[in-house]
Parts: C-alpha cells; sequence; structure tokens
C-alpha cells in the first residue's frame, strides 16, 4: 500500500519533522559510544511486537528498547492475547500469523475495553487492512517498516 493509499484511507502517517520537534526522553537514540541500556526509570511507555519473523521482530524490538521503551515480544495471536492482558500503552501487530489473524487481537482489546492503541505492521493487502481498520486499528504502517514514521506516531 502505497503512502498515498494510506492517507486516502483515512489513516494518519505524521511527518519525521514533528517527532523531531516534539520528541522527549523516551524516543532520543543514545549518542553514538554511549551504552544501549536505559535505566528502568526513563522506560515511559509498553509497547507489545507481535510478529512471527523472528529477525523483524528481535530488530524492532532492538530499536525501541534503545529508545527508551519496555517491550514485549509474541510471535502468534495465542501469545499475543496472553500478554495485551498486561495493558501495554501500543500493540505493534503483524496481521497473517502462523496460528490465525491479528485482527483477533484488534478485537480482544476493543472487547475487553483495554486503553492500548493498536499499529498494523505488515505486507498483507488493503482488503485486510481495511477489515483491521474497521475492527479499531488506529494507524498501519507497510513492511518494509519506516523506522522515523513509527518513532513518530509512537513519540506524538
Amino acid at each position: 500500500m502505497s503512502e498515498t493509499v494510506a492517507r486516502d484511507s483515512g489513516w494518519v502517517l505524521p511527518s519525521v519533522d514533528a517527532w523531531r520537534a516534539t520528541s522527549g526522553e523516551t524516543c532520543a537514540s543514545p549518542a553514538p559510544g554511549q551504552k544501549e541500556a536505559v535505566s528502568s526509570s526513563s522506560l515511559k511507555k509498553s509497547i507489545l511486537i507481535v510478529e512471527d519473523d523472528d529477525s523483524a521482530r528481535k530488530a524492532i524490538t532492538r530499536i525501541l528498547k534503545r529508545r527508551g521503551f519496555a517491550v514485549c515480544e509474541a510471535r502468534t495471536v495465542a501469545d499475543a492475547l496472553r500478554c495485551v492482558s498486561e495493558q501495554p500503552e501500543w500493540v505493534l501487530l503483524d496481521l497473517m500469523l502462523p496460528d490465525g489473524c491479528g485482527i483477533s487481537v484488534i478485537e480482544k482489546v476493543k472487547h475487553d475495553g483495554l486503553s492500548s492503541k493498536v499499529c498494523i505492521i505488515t505486507g498483507c493487502g488493503t482488503e485486510l487492512l481495511d477489515e483491521a481498520r474497521r475492527a479499531g486499528a488506529g494507524h498501519a504502517f507497510v513492511k518494509p517498516l519506516n523506522v522515523d514514521r513509527l518513532m513518530t506516531l509512537l513519540c506524538a
């Protein structure tokens, strides 16, 4: 899905410049040469990453932890359904998972009245993305992931 299609679908794709102007401690990358570890007191936002591709999930996890987020990982719908009860602030959700469709995770968030915000990160077609939006996903990114845009969203 192109950026134009994303705009036309009514989904917000914030600009990188907005993030640069408003980023706080949670979103700051360590300067070169600094340790990647961040103290637990600076972990401000919790994020559940639901992705079956181990390499992609681990890469996103490293990026987010480096920027000060508390991250939990799941690789299946079943794992995600268990983890979402911890009420992370964000759920970064792939739709095509080995044991089903990620839309069931969105439905659980909505059914249980959880305050978690859902962002789809997938390579699926527009029909499934539209279904996810109708289920309650507020944002979507198509693979390959634009990390700058993701950080803009998470740090807003």
